[in-house]
């Protein structure tokens, strides 16, 4: 803060988009110029090799926004490795701020001053917003707050589907917080070495919130800034609960690939709670209403490619260090 007031440095919005051109552009034309606090507000889009069509018209319908900047990508390189090439702009310093922000969110009125907010504190390294879905009357909570269970290698929002008329109001500490919207600084997000490029999609906020619960780092949730977030939008879901094939492949395998980043033993995926949770796609998929052969498959194929790269990495790790 200087001494009009006025606090220092920029928050940069960081945008990774996938053929979701009317749902990025309506974000984006909502962010003011300035936050609340006085910070200059700049927006970074990459392009995650979208269609041209899907480009054009995201370049038109932003063609008059101000302090936006678009990046195409010619490979559509992932959530994680998107975002990680976003934050390592030059022109983004140690102390300016990130907020990653998925395509398919809007926020209501008052989340980003209270978020804002909240980070200058300084109570908290990461914090989220509460999130929800639906359409009113009947919005429900999404995400607010989580837990990483160890035993069976399964991540929980808390508050999943409760009414948003029964949220909570006071800002919490949490274990995990979702990549759907988290604000932090630029040094935070450096330090912990950003998002697993590997990861390509699902799970890469996981072991984040791992990495920052191993550097002592506090994770907080401020419930009375709320965003409105549609959910799988870039990854195929259609209706308001679909879950998509690239879900459940993707979900399937980096459950594995995440378990081995954090030293979870092999076995552990394969019995007790943990070979239950291994197998629980594999049955939402079977009992799905649409393409449910090909959800199942997605599934399968998640969970026996995770299992490669978690033999894979052990054995290559067995070599390096004999």
């Amino acid at each position: 803060m200087n001494a009009s007031g006025i606090s220092d440095g920029t928050l940069h919005v960081l945008i990774v988009h996938f053929n979701t051109p009317e749902l990025t552009s309506a974000l984006v034309r909502d962010l003011p110029c300035r936050t609340p606090r006085g910070r200059r507000l700049a927006v970074h889009i990459l392009d995650n090799s979208s269609t041209e069509s899907n480009q054009e018209l995201l370049r038109f319908n932003l063609r008059d926004a101000q302090s936006v900047s678009i990046q195409l990508s010619s490979e559509n390189i992932g959530f994680g490795a998107g975002m990680n090439l976003l934050a390592s702009r030059t022109d983004i310093g140690a102390t300016d701020i990130l907020w990653l922000l998925n395509p398919d969110t809007r926020l209501d009125p008052g989340c980003l001053e209270r978020l804002e907010r909240e980070l200058d504190v300084g109570r908290f390294s990461v914090i989220s917003p509460l999130i929800f879905s639906g359409e009113w009357p009947d919005p429900w909570i999404w995400y607010c707050g989580g837990s990483i269970d160890r035993d069976s290698i399964r991540v929980q929002h808390l508050d999943y589907r409760l009414p948003l008329r029964e949220a909570r109001n006071d800002v919490f500490e949490t274990d995990f917080i979702t990549g759907a919207a988290p604000m932090l600084r630029a040094s935070t997000f450096r330090s912990l070495g950003g998002f697993p490029d590997s990861y390509f999609l699902y799970w890469e906020d996981t072991l984040l919130s791992w990495k920052a619960h191993q550097m002592g780092l506090r994770l907080g949730v401020v419930p009375t800034a709320r965003l409105w977030h549609a959910g799988g939008a870039s990854s195929g879901g259609r209706a308001r609960r679909a879950i998509s094939t690239t879900t459940y492949y993707w979900s399937a395998r980096n459950r594995f690939v995440y378990a081995r980043d954090t030293g979870v033993p092999r076995r552990q995926l394969l019995a007790g709670s943990g070979g239950v949770e291994s197998f629980r796609l594999i049955a939402m998929a079977a009992l799905e209403h649409e393409e449910r052969l090909l959800k199942t498959r997605s599934a399968v194929c998640g969970v026996w490619d995770g299992l490669r790269q978690y033999d894979r990495s052990a054995k290559q790790n067995a070599r390096t260090f004999v």
